[in-house]
């Protein structure tokens, strides 16, 4: 039985083995069989691609998902070791998941604190160090006896990391050597450092040399970063970080855009909100910036503020992979979810 909480717990030749069985089932060349299985996805924060690419990926090939919102379909759950639980709290993970785990082969969870479909940014309590830590999660599968899936933390998105991974190698082919530009892009909100994070790390385990396109202020977290440079170098790629808008631009095979809120603000986010809206004019995508590229092609993990983040040229262009990247979703899920079920491996 294994977890999937980040890509950070697992081998580039895992990750790997996950690409090309994502392929092939992709293709045709490969057919699950989720027969039986039944996976609950717990959502604590909105959804539509995750949820819909896990249920559809499962249903496809014989397997079923539950659909459960914390909260309203379920009592409040308590994580905390020794918790005394005489205030909101009224089920504990300790008994929560191993009998659920008694009812499905899997567990998807949802988690972060700034995730909101509202107009402003989530009101967040704690430091990004212990948010960070994704305590819920890991306590839930500390006591799980079913696999469990990070479906987005604080921390990590690992299932938008696999679909990058797939879109990579899909429409670049080889991807050592080729030119990887991860862009924050403005946003009228302070939104979560784990896609970003997840994106990071998904191009330099692909043996890109990835550029970290970001304002002073915006860099990512240290821990990732060390080990997207470690992963990058092990591969035969690099990793830089820069403000050079032009200098990052230039020669890229890929460009990925993504809005996250500054560590350096955190729990601020109203004044940081004030603080960026200078920046607003030079930091989106658009054909001017993306015609210093070598044909890069387009991602964003969606959903996407239009002429915001990138402009309708780009997005409408015909080097936009957002659908298929989104698509990959599902391929790379179904791929995961059948090595958790049978434990084995596509590649010898």
């Amino acid at each position: 039985m294994r977890h999937f909480l980040s890509t950070l717990d697992w081998s580039l030749d895992e990750l790997d083995d996950l690409l090309v069985r994502g392929l092939r089932i992709k293709r045709g060349e490969s057919t699950p069989d989720f027969r039986g299985k039944v996976m609950a996805l717990l959502f604590f924060n909105a959804s539509m691609r995750t949820r819909v690419s896990f249920e559809a990926g499962l249903a496809r090939f014989g397997g079923h998902a539950l659909y459960v919102q914390p909260g309203r379909d379920t009592y409040v759950f308590e994580h905390r070791e020794g918790a005394v639980m005489d205030g909101p709290t009224q089920e504990h993970v300790k008994e929560a998941a191993p009998v659920l785990a008694r009812y499905v082969h899997a567990v998807g969870i949802r988690k972060s604190d700034l995730i909101t479909p509202a107009a402003t940014t989530a009101e967040v309590s704690g430091t990004w160090k212990e948010l960070k830590a994704d305590e819920f999660m890991r306590a839930y599968a500390r006591h799980s006896p079913a696999p469990v899936v990070n479906l987005e933390s604080n921390f990590q998105h690992p299932c938008q990391e696999l679909a990058d991974r797939m879109t990579l190698r899909e429409k670049l082919g080889e991807t050592r050597g080729k030119k990887y530009v991860l862009t924050w892009a403005w946003h009228p909100k302070s939104l979560p450092l784990a896609t970003p994070h997840s994106q990071l790390l998904s191009a330099a385990g692909l043996g890109m040399n990835v550029v970290h396109l970001r304002p002073q202020g915006y860099d990512l977290d240290p821990e990732v970063v060390a080990a997207a440079r470690q992963r990058a170098e092990a591969t035969g790629g690099s990793l830089e970080i820069t403000d050079d808008v032009d200098a990052a631009y230039d020669g890229a095979h890929a460009v990925c855009a993504k809005s996250y809120g500054s560590m350096r603000s955190w729990g601020h986010f109203e004044k940081e909100r004030k603080d960026k809206e200078p920046l607003r004019p030079r930091w989106i995508v658009d054909a001017d910036k993306m015609g210093r590229t070598n044909g890069a092609i387009f991602m964003h993990c969606l959903p996407i503020r239009r002429n915001v983040k990138a402009t309708d040229a780009v997005l409408d262009g015909p080097k936009s992979v957002v659908v298929d990247q989104a698509e990959n979703r599902m391929w790379a899920q179904v791929a995961l979810l059948e090595h958790l079920f049978t434990g084995e491996r596509c590649m010898p």
